[in-house]
């Protein structure tokens, strides 16, 4: 008896646990959507202004925004944002790492960050959303 239950168990875990996993993960049409939403952000990334940048945050990223964080941001201009790499992860999130070169408003000093994103397909709007919150310019060292 001992041996069936198992045998059932595994059986169930090997049919449910793939199908949890697909249903993590973004559909097809949302994954080739994503390029044209990743173009708009490193648009604004680089010439927008927060206004701009305010419509790719989630929700939960865009609570998290105070006014410590908006008056830092106005302290950089961006002057390059690139992609390294994309990896999707198990949640269905995608990472994208990517390097933001920024310069000092005010020393007018310029350097680069290596920052990861994580973005998330949100079905009730048919779009992705920066779900990790502005990439962090300042880490510490």
């Amino acid at each position: 008896m001992s041996r069936q239950w198992v045998r059932g168990a595994l059986l169930l875990a090997g049919l449910l646990l793939p199908a949890l996993l697909l249903a993590a993960e973004p559909p097809r049409k949302a994954m080739r959507s994503f390029d044209q939403v990743h173009v708009a952000w490193s648009n604004a990334m680089r010439w927008g202004e927060m206004e701009e940048r305010e419509p790719f945050l989630g929700t939960a990223s865009l609570a998290g925004l105070d006014d410590f964080q908006r008056r830092r941001w106005e302290q950089v201009r961006i002057s390059g944002y690139r992609e390294r790499s994309r990896n999707l992860q198990a949640d269905g999130r995608l990472r994208i790492r990517a390097e933001v070169s920024l310069i000092n408003v005010h020393t007018q000093a310029e350097r680069s960050v290596v920052v990861d994103e994580y973005w998330a397909w949100m079905p009730e709007l048919r779009s992705w959303k920066l779900d990790s919150g502005l990439p962090d310019l300042w880490p510490e060292r």
